[in-house]
């Protein structure tokens, strides 16, 4: 799986969490958390450290944890780094690559971008995932999100009417392949659809021995 989209957010929690956002004091210019030649292709507003964020990100944080979609796609060691983000007319974030790792935290495996204000409340911001040879554009509805590897170039195409709202951040999963954690991902789906339609059996528990085995082995 090139990457994991799906609903993780009620109607209801979306739209608190984006009530709480609009009515912060705490929003800066995302420049000024933004170091390098990075500055140059980046506009956009951020959530600054308070504790309007430290309430917003340790609860969304929380719902990560328990999202058994996410559990079973990215298989997190670390959610971390969440950022708040607001892109209003004529802001965008150019073509780049999320560093692979940040000291004090560890390696960036994933990234993720979750919606918190629905696709027809703005036109542009989109997601651009490049993914050779194909760049995907991706905007998705409020308390929807979407799981990628960090290795990929994207970007964030120009807002030209209204405000995208959104939450981004970054996983350390227990396995750094892509590849191998896509494999046990699959075994396990697979696994899981079979016990759904024939029912658990001594069979289905060594298959889930197997996994289990191969996941230990593989994990960092």
């Amino acid at each position: 799986m090139l990457y994991f989209a799906h609903k993780l957010l009620t109607e209801e929690i979306y739209k608190d969490f984006r009530r709480n956002l609009l009515i912060s004091d705490h929003w800066i210019d995302g420049i000024n958390s933004t170091i390098g030649n990075m500055k140059d292709i980046k506009r956009n507003l951020e959530l600054s450290c308070s504790d309007d964020y430290d309430n917003l990100s340790g609860s969304l944080v929380e719902i990560l944890k328990k999202d058994k979609g996410l559990q079973l796609f990215a298989m997190p060691a670390k959610i971390f780094g969440l950022m708040f983000t607001r892109t209003g007319k004529g802001m965008y974030y150019g073509p780049h690559i999320d560093s692979p790792y940040i000291i004090g935290y560890g390696r960036r495996d994933l990234s993720f971008t979750i919606f918190l204000n629905q696709p027809n409340e703005y036109k542009g911001g989109e997601l651009i995932l490049n993914i050779t040879p194909e760049k995907k554009s991706i905007k998705l509805g409020a308390g929807e999100m979407i799981v990628y590897p960090t290795k990929y170039l994207h970007e964030v195409k120009e807002v030209t009417e209204g405000e995208r709202i959104v939450c981004v951040g970054w996983i350390q999963s227990q396995i750094a392949s892509n590849e191998d954690r896509e494999s046990i991902c699959l075994m396990q789906q697979g696994l899981n659809e079979i016990i759904t339609t024939y029912g658990a059996s001594p069979s289905t528990l060594k298959i889930s021995n197997g996994i289990s085995n191969i996941h230990k082995s593989l994990i960092n």
